[in-house]
């Protein structure tokens, strides 16, 4: 207890000349207001107590002039705390949202690939399928191609006899009219 007194007195004594307002107590910290007269002033009501001037612990933000306490602080930090847990939360909804988009994404171009895989193999097939057709168009388009020419030297032939009976017929009514 001899150790702690001693301690005290010391702190009361370098805090003090520092401007630590929690052991500061300004009298001008309440000015007072002049009535509508000009000619009073009217001190507000003072109350007293220990957060009577306000909080105990003032941060300086860098500021000109202001000042919040540890309170304001936490109170901001918690809002600020509240808006991204909100922003958070709708990110993840967002997120979710576009997971189910790329898995549909990626069960359609697998279906896709399959279309493809089973084209190419349609096209593949109809490919031989046409080289099948062709190969077996070959002989007959070859005994066509025989006939035809038979059938063309048949008509000359034909052609020939027909010449050769109108030529005889022509000579025979020249002979009977002479």
């Amino acid at each position: 207890m001899k150790k702690i007194v001693p301690l005290i007195a010391l702190s009361l004594v370098t805090l003090t000349p520092l401007g630590c307002e929690s052991f500061m107590v300004g009298k001008n910290n309440n000015p007072g207001v002049t009535n509508a007269s000009g000619k009073e002033t009217v001190l507000p009501l003072t109350s007293s107590g220990y957060l009577s001037n306000g909080p105990t612990v003032i941060i300086d933000t860098g500021e000109e002039n202001e000042k919040t306490s540890f309170l304001e602080q936490f109170d901001q930090l918690r809002k600020d705390l509240a808006s991204s847990l909100g922003t958070n939360a709708s990110l993840e909804r967002e997120l979710e949202s576009e997971k189910a988009i790329k898995i549909s994404l990626e069960s359609e171009v697998e279906e896709f690939k399959k279309q493809v895989e089973v084209t190419q193999q349609l096209i593949m097939e109809n490919e031989k399928v046409c080289k099948k057709l062709e190969e077996s168009q070959a002989p007959y388009e070859k005994k066509i191609r025989e006939l035809t020419l038979e059938l063309t030297k048949a008509q000359i032939e034909a052609t020939k006899t027909k010449q050769e009976l109108i030529s005889l017929k022509i000579e025979q009514l020249v002979e009977r009219k002479k």
